[in-house]
């Protein structure tokens, strides 16, 4: 499919989410979310995929939107990812302009390195504290922060590296040079 059969919109998270509880790899949708766009088809107006951004995990005390979901279906071509994040970074720039920028994190654990975010002009701002995971009553894995006394330590995912797009464009030129 062509980029210009394309249409991004922003829309409700209840758009996107049963695309994400199907087909993203963490089947959940997270807290705080602050702004979702969504992919569609101009000619069918079918949804292919969604950008969900928050207020973050670690709560940026409105400096930072974290960027915490992306999914795009398999059947669009190649560079569909950065051309969409692309396009919903411009327009979550213009909804929060008093935000410096937004805060990702690439999953070492199911092979992200962060390559498309190293696309998009994100710096590379380190890393993520490991976490020990455990498996809980349940028998499903948990982590470290909702464990208890009972819970079996069963390993310890390596960090994830942290990536910050800025959106003032000198001072992304500046992190990247450094």
């Amino acid at each position: 499919m062509n980029l210009k059969e394309l249409n991004i919109e922003e829309c409700s998270w209840e758009t996107v989410k049963n695309l994400f509880l199907s087909y993203h790899y963490l089947k959940s949708m997270p807290a705080g979310i602050m702004a979702v766009y969504g992919l569609f088809d101009k000619h069918n107006f079918r949804c292919l995929g969604g950008c969900v951004f928050t207020n973050g995990r670690i709560q940026y005390e409105g400096v930072y939107i974290e960027f915490a979901r992306l999914w795009i279906t398999d059947e669009l071509g190649k560079n569909t990812e950065s051309f969409f994040v692309s396009k919903c970074l411009k327009m979550l720039q213009k909804k929060y302009p008093s935000y410096q920028g937004v805060v990702t994190w690439a999953d070492c654990n199911i092979g992200h390195s962060g390559t498309i975010y190293k696309a998009l002009n994100f710096t590379f701002d380190g890393k993520s504290r490991s976490v020990k995971k455990y498996k809980g009553n349940n028998k499903k894995i948990i982590y470290q922060r909702t464990s208890t006394k009972d819970s079996i330590l069963i390993g310890e995912d390596k960090p994830k590296n942290r990536f910050v797009y800025y959106f003032d464009k000198k001072k992304r030129e500046q992190m990247r040079n450094i």
